[in-house]
């Protein structure tokens, strides 16, 4: 099976996932799934479950994500499901495929991707509610008090933040020279280090990406307009994925979005620094068995 992905963005949520994938579709030896998460190894029950293509229902439920002719060869066929890092059924079935891929995990320093997590899924999404403070969602998801709608990633935000945790499994099943874990802040402070590190592990020419622009994808913006940010959730998931889908999007988020990150509340960045605490000793353990240090708090 050609087709089958030799490489995986496999986490974690909101640490540059969707734009390290696109780097490295866009390189001329490399080629991405037509959709970047294709959940196809997610877990049964959860909320991007999808059982016509999902891995219990055979591979070939999912040939249709690689779109590849007979003669395209490309050096990396890529798929980027950042829940990857901690379902049971990807750390299971993607060590053993033919392909023997590779798996890259992002991690971000926990605080800032708990705060993330929160501000995408209550903005661009509706899994957590508009009137939910940061407060209340901490409270909520450390006590399993709201269901955010079978959504989980919000519902287990502080089991899946202690990243050591997840990645010792990964690493018992892939072996050292299979996996790569990097820092979110060595992406934000150097992308084209970055990823052209990533491109040297891959066999891919890292020269690509010399004169490269480095497009963002997948930001997190705030709606001005709740309602007319629930008739986008109602409808985009209804419309085909295509040039007039991504115009359509395009123009939305001209008129209804802003990316502009709102200033901390006092009592915001207290619980930040108070989560910074928590996961002290997780981090200094993901330090010494993993090599990544998280720097000074990242921007949320």
């Amino acid at each position: 099976m050609n087709w089958l992905p030799n490489f995986f963005i496999a986490g974690a949520p909101k640490s540059g996932t969707s734009s390290v994938h696109q780097w490295i579709a866009d390189h001329p030896d490399a080629c991405g799934s037509r959709d970047k998460e294709t959940y196809f190894f997610v877990d049964p029950g959860t909320h991007m479950y999808q059982p016509a293509a999902h891995i219990s229902a055979g591979l070939e439920t999912w040939r249709d994500q690689f779109p590849l002719s007979d003669e395209a060869q490309p050096k990396v066929i890529v798929e980027s499901t950042p829940g990857y890092l901690y379902y049971q059924t990807a750390q299971t079935h993607i060590p053993a495929l033919d392909s023997k891929p590779k798996c890259l995990f992002i991690l971000r320093e926990p605080a800032a991707q708990i705060h993330s997590l929160y501000t995408y899924f209550r903005n661009n999404w509706d899994w957590i509610p508009a009137d939910m403070s940061f407060e209340a969602f901490l409270a909520a998801a450390r006590t399993k008090s709201h269901g955010f709608k079978g959504n989980e990633l919000a519902r287990d935000a502080f089991e899946n933040a202690a990243y050591v945790r997840h990645l010792r499994v990964w690493h018992a099943r892939l072996g050292q020279d299979r996996m790569m874990v990097r820092g979110f802040d060595d992406l934000v402070s150097d992308p084209q280090r970055f990823v052209q590190e990533v491109a040297i592990w891959l066999g891919l020419d890292p020269a690509f990406y010399n004169t490269y622009d480095f497009p963002r994808e997948n930001a997190t913006y705030a709606p001005r307009n709740r309602r007319l940010q629930k008739l986008n959730l109602a409808l985009r998931n209804k419309l085909p994925k295509g040039a007039a889908y991504n115009a359509v999007r395009g123009l939305y988020r001209r008129l209804n979005t802003s990316t502009g990150k709102a200033a901390l509340s006092d009592r915001d960045a207290l619980l930040l620094e108070e989560l910074r605490l928590e996961f002290a000793q997780d981090n200094r353990d993901l330090a010494q068995e993993f090599g990544v240090q998280f720097h000074a708090p990242a921007a949320v």
